[in-house]
């Protein structure tokens, strides 16, 4: 397993356990007045008490705002803006999951102009930001190196993914002993997404040598912490393992993106409020399917990461196993595998994957993708 480290690729990434103390000098750098946006379910493994404590310890004078939930709305973005814009505040901190910390980039974004949410999801953008340091719950981070976040429109009850300033960013501190308290049921779950997220990246038409070699391993990587969380699920290193994993496709995100289950599950968790790793889960082997024949080479490169017996003679031989190993690896997990497993129906969700055809992460999807393409995705997977 890879050791603790520190890069800057340009904000400064701090990943490994224990390292959660250099939040302090981090975040003080930039003034002694904080807020710190967070979901109160984060009160039972005391993080966030932890995290105040380390703030408070570095001679910050911290808010917290810990009322959101993992599908809150785009109007809460309006009213923790007002909150930090009261309380003079230097720095917004996010502590949380995907959700939760896209509404933090998105405060961070309006609270240092008289912009609203609204104007950011029209497009309309900030000359500057507060400074913003994002502290993730689990290892799913996939917008961890892109200035973008994800919301819930509450107006029009459907996803956005909006344009942040470059650099709001201005560090990430990877807590791996956070992902210790995950149930193993989440934490497979979350591992089924970040493995999507890496399958989509590894076909994304922006891919390159860089995101290839570490999407190669992260991958691989993946389907070895799934494998021992099915056997083991007491044994704590798949979860670091699958951090680890998490922040190399994180990394190679940034150049390449997400494609069609990306799309699909950030709509049908904001549509819905349903789980978006269930949902990320159940389109993985359906994704794989649909990107098999796109580019056999790629599909190849995947099988062989999932520990498929490969020829490396033939990629239209090998390129099916990749699909075969998705199938094994998903079969192998205590986790819905059919959508119509959550209580939707088809017609609900035909609508929803014409609402997400607008989103700019399906540009990278090799051949190009439509509300028909995404629309036959979700039967199939229904």
């Amino acid at each position: 397993m890879m050791q603790n480290f520190t890069i800057k690729t340009p904000s400064t990434i701090v990943f490994g356990q224990d390292v959660l103390p250099q939040l302090g000098p981090l975040a003080r750098g930039h003034g002694t007045r904080g807020l710190l946006i967070t979901e109160g379910v984060l009160h039972e493994g005391g993080h966030i008490e932890r995290t105040m404590e380390i703030l408070r310890r570095s001679g910050m004078e911290m808010m917290v705002y810990d009322e959101l939930t993992p599908n809150s709305a785009s109007t809460r973005v309006n009213e923790i803006a007002s909150l930090a814009r009261a309380s003079k505040t230097r720095v917004i901190i996010g502590l949380g999951g995907m959700r939760v910390l896209s509404v933090a980039r998105c405060v961070a974004n309006i609270a240092a102009s008289k912009l609203t949410i609204g104007d950011l999801m029209e497009g309309k953008q900030t000359e500057e930001s507060l400074p913003y340091i994002e502290v993730p719950s689990s290892f799913r981070n996939h917008l961890m190196m892109r200035n973008e976040a994800v919301v819930r429109d509450s107006m029009a009850e459907r996803v956005r993914i909006v344009r942040i300033v470059p650099d709001t960013v201005r560090a990430v501190v990877v807590e791996t002993s956070f992902a210790q308290t995950l149930s193993s049921k989440y934490a497979l779950a979350a591992i089924l997404d970040t493995l999507l997220a890496a399958v989509e990246g590894y076909f994304s038409t922006h891919s390159s040598m860089y995101s290839d070699a570490l999407l190669e391993r992260a991958i691989k990587e993946l389907h070895g912490a799934a494998m021992t969380g099915v056997r083991q699920p007491s044994d704590g290193r798949f979860r670091v393992r699958a951090a680890e994993a998490g922040l190399l496709t994180a990394m190679a995100l940034a150049v390449t993106g997400q494609g069609a289950g990306g799309a699909l599950a950030y709509g049908i968790n904001a549509r819905f409020s349903l789980p978006k790793s269930w949902v990320a889960g159940i389109l993985l082997p359906h994704v794989m399917e649909y990107l098999v024949s796109r580019n056999m080479e790629k599909a190849a490169g995947v099988a062989a990461a999932l520990g498929e017996a490969v020829s490396g003679i033939s990629a239209q031989d090998d390129a099916p196993r990749a699909v075969r190993g998705i199938r094994k690896l998903v079969g192998q997990l205590d986790l819905p595998v059919r959508l119509r497993d959550l209580d939707v129906t088809l017609d609900e969700l035909s609508h929803c994957a014409e609402q997400v055809a607008d989103l700019d992460i399906l540009g990278g999807v090799p051949g190009g993708v439509g509300p028909n393409e995404l629309q036959r995705l979700v039967a199939t997977a229904y």
